[in-house]
């Protein structure tokens, strides 16, 4: 087909596309429809493409296809007759580029193919994956040009998050109907006035019994079972569930519901327009109408759904996703055009002596550490290698009293779960104690299980610079010494072992042979003794081991820690807890990331706030653990200090005014997660931790009063503000704790978040435990304000 012909038959969307600059206007053009290429495996007869016209359908939240007429324009495309569609609620997730096995048949096609597949290429190429439920093959597509193709993934990406958070008002009703269930104490099917009492009380309501009564009796509005001793005095599953929306009602929730609503409608209640104005005018969030509508059809109790009433905008603010103070995409999209940096430039998820899942002496060691860490998007996990029975090479903490396990055991449970929670690069940050013959075998193993997930490519001459996760995506990296590369042969590492440096110098081994079998398979990441920061001879792949007292020590001083900064922004540098750290405590973790280190790795079986903030890093970018560093911990041009003053330039880092409204709390729990004893005093301290500009600020910590009786909706609305100097570093930490007058006040739940991270507006924070376990219902209700000054 010659060019004029194709201009004719495939119209391009680029000027418009070029002007879409939010969800609202690219959704606006995808119910107009764009041309798309279906791709399809025929077995024997190979890889066929249908060309289509693809639409969304808002009202319905279906995706329309149908094919092209004129089969003349076909390009040699399979044509079917008729119209079809796939429902926006079976889609779980969008991918682009070749991320499905038919797209990768066709990266993987000889040159005799490119003629045929010409218009494919991973700029173009996007995939819908369905549910399983749905019971139905991924959707593999073509655009015409890039700008399509993101309009389409962007989209549906953002409708697919929308819908999910839909369903967590019915998750919150199977709570109630459990706590309902288990006061029902002669499992009658019905509540009495007593139960419902006893129940309250359980779930931390202190409420006058006159107050108690008159909701309870609004909520018996069909006098259930009359015959009973309680002369229909009783509520079913459902009224009780009425009962208990009506106990959680918010005045602060009201007062928004009636400045929104009171110009919208006649009978008081809030229209998808006015809803729309809301979420763009306090929340900062950019919504199509149709999505409006949904959303009160989905969250909006009463019969009538075109709009809201109090009760259904209560519900929304409760229960939808997208009112969390972190974004829904953020915690599940990888920003793609983020992950080009080199490996120097982030922050990466790291674990300590993973193996551990108790403490450093006598703890068991466990595949279990492995797998854990990886499901929680760890990156960095450790294998502290030494010789075992029968030549195989076992893993355990050396000279203790831990158990062992089989390092072959070690890196089968690693390939099988390696890339389950993150497809970017996996690190094997390997302490070698082994023999030449153990360490051969270590090789041996790690190429025979883990194949092509192995990375094993030379550096290059004409490299500079640490290549991309995005690079090495689905790659596991070796980190271990590497011999120089003129031996031919196994031979010594005369260097002191940085990763020891902390322990007793008896137990440190200073000179030790290097398997070139082992050597071989480390290349990005060659672990070399620490030289110093004025080292000529340094190469963006040499990585050193920093203990953590030289680690303070290096931070503390205004000169090394400046050094510290430009080192890590060319190569990567691995921070540790101290040997004294017998208990597997963990090191202050925000110190090292202020000052660019990559690598700070945690003891994750330890339940503290450490792990609760290393959480908090990577809980945004989809979880991948990887998280960008701001741009002046890439660039060693920019002057910066982790020590105070940080001596940013205003006029390109300003600072950010963070105003945070305190509101009200909804299921704060009694200590330790009791469900009898006295209702609780709760309070909220509020902290901003980072760079030292800001952490040690004291008008940067501070705390609400305390409310008396009441963990089941305490109101505080206390407003504070807050002057953050780095604000690309901070992080922002509410600690509900129990007041009490005669003991220590006890630690209730917390919630922490990357300032960059947070959603301004009003927003739900739920509470977690140091564990990382959620203590759903449990959340605190906060309005948020931010503005920059230079």
């Amino acid at each position: 087909m010659n060019r004029e012909m194709e201009k004719i038959i495939m119209p391009k969307d680029e000027d418009a596309l070029a002007r879409s600059q939010s969800v609202k206007e690219r959704l606006d053009m995808l119910k107009t429809g764009t041309q798309l290429y279906k791709v399809r495996d025929k077995g024997v007869r190979g890889l066929q493409l249908y060309k289509r016209k693809y639409w969304l359908d808002m009202e319905n939240l279906l995706i329309h296809f149908s094919p092209h007429k004129d089969p003349s324009t076909t390009l040699g495309c399979a044509v079917t007759a008729g119209s079809d569609s796939y429902n926006l609620k079976d889609i779980c997730e969008v991918r682009d580029g070749y991320q499905t096995d038919i797209f990768n048949k066709i990266g993987d096609k000889t040159k005799a193919d490119i003629n045929k597949f010409r218009k494919i290429t991973a700029d173009t190429a996007f995939s819908l994956i369905f549910t399983p439920e749905s019971n139905m093959h991924e959707l593999d597509l073509v655009a015409e040009d890039k700008q399509t193709r993101d309009a389409w993934v962007d989209a549906i990406k953002h409708l697919v998050v929308t819908l999910k958070s839909l369903s967590h008002q019915k998750e919150y009703e199977m709570f109630l109907k459990t706590q309902f269930r288990r006061a029902d104490s002669n499992n009658s099917g019905y509540l009495n006035f007593e139960e419902a009492k006893d129940l309250c009380k359980g779930l931390n309501i202190k409420l006058d019994k006159e107050d108690l009564r008159k909701l309870f009796n609004e909520a018996n509005t069909e006098k259930t079972n009359s015959a009973s001793k309680e002369k229909g005095e009783v509520l079913n599953e459902e009224e009780f569930v009425t009962f208990y929306y009506k106990l959680m009602r918010r005045p602060e929730i009201d007062q928004i519901f009636t400045r929104y609503s009171k110009n919208a409608n006649e009978h008081g209640r809030m229209t998808p327009e006015a809803l729309l104005d809301f979420l763009k005018e306090e929340q900062k969030d950019d919504l199509a109408i149709e999505e409006c509508k949904e959303i009160v059809k989905n969250f909006e109790s009463s019969a009538d759904k075109s709009s809201f009433t109090k009760e259904g905008f209560t519900h929304f603010l409760m229960f939808n996703d997208w009112q969390e103070l972190l974004s829904p995409i953020s915690a599940s999209r990888v920003k793609a055009e983020e992950m080009v940096h080199p490996l120097s430039h982030y922050w990466i998820a790291s674990s300590h002596n993973t193996y551990l899942t108790g403490n450093q002496l006598t703890g068991e060691s466990s595949i279990d550490g492995y797998i854990n860490s990886l499901k929680l998007g760890c990156r960095c996990v450790e294998l502290d290698c030494w010789d075992g029975d029968d030549g195989q090479p076992i893993i355990y903490h050396g000279h203790t009293l831990t158990s062992k396990i089989l390092f072959k055991d070690v890196v089968e449970a690693c390939k099988k779960y390696a890339f389950e929670r993150s497809d970017f690069p996996l690190i094997f940050s390997i302490e070698n104690h082994c023999s030449l013959e153990q360490q051969d075998r270590m090789a041996e193993l790690l190429v025979s299980i883990l194949g092509d997930l192995l990375y094993t490519g030379a550096i290059q001459d004409d490299e500079k610079h640490m290549p991309s996760p995005m690079t090495l995506r689905g790659k596991i990296l070796v980190k271990a010494k590497r011999l120089p590369p003129s031996a031919t042969g196994d031979d010594n590492d005369d260097e002191d072992d940085d990763d020891d440096d902390e322990r007793d110098d008896s137990k440190k081994k200073k000179i030790q042979k290097i398997s070139k079998k082992l050597s071989d398979l480390v290349n990005y990441i060659h672990a070399v003794h620490f030289p110093g920061f004025q080292n000529n001879d340094a190469k963006f792949f040499h990585m050193s081991s920093f203990g953590e007292s030289k680690t303070k020590k290096i931070i503390s001083d205004p000169e090394t820690a400046r050094d510290f900064v430009k080192y890590n922004t060319k190569q990567i540098s691995r921070i540790y807890p101290g040997a004294a750290r017998q208990d597997s405590s963990n090191l202050k973790i925000v110190e090292p990331w202020t000052a660019g280190c990559q690598i700070v790795a945690l003891n994750y079986q330890t339940d503290d706030r450490q792990n609760h903030l290393n959480r908090a890093m990577f809980a945004a970018n989809g979880g991948c653990g990887y998280i960008l560093k701001p741009q002046f911990l890439r660039d060693p041009s920019i002057a910066y200090s982790p020590t105070s003053p940080s001596g940013l330039d205003r006029s390109r880092f300003p600072i950010l005014i963070l105003s945070v409204e305190i509101l009200s709390g909804q299921h704060i729990p009694r200590p330790h997660g009791v469900d009898e004893g006295e209702v609780i005093d709760p309070y909220v301290e509020v902290k901003i931790r980072g760079h030292p500009d800001d952490f040690n600020e004291p008008d940067n910590h501070k705390e609400t009063e305390a409310v008396r009786n009441n963990g089941f909706n305490p109101a505080w609305k206390q407003s504070f503000v807050f002057n953050i100097k780095v604000p690309e570093v901070a992080f922002l930490e509410f600690k509900v704790k129990d007041h009490s007058h005669s003991m220590k006040d006890q630690h209730l739940g917390s919630y922490a978040i990357r300032i960059k991270d947070i959603q301004e507006g009003y927003r739900r924070a739920y509470l977690v435990d140091y564990s990382g376990k959620e203590l759903k219902p449990a959340s605190l209700f906060v309005k948020i304000n931010k503005r920059w000054i230079n």
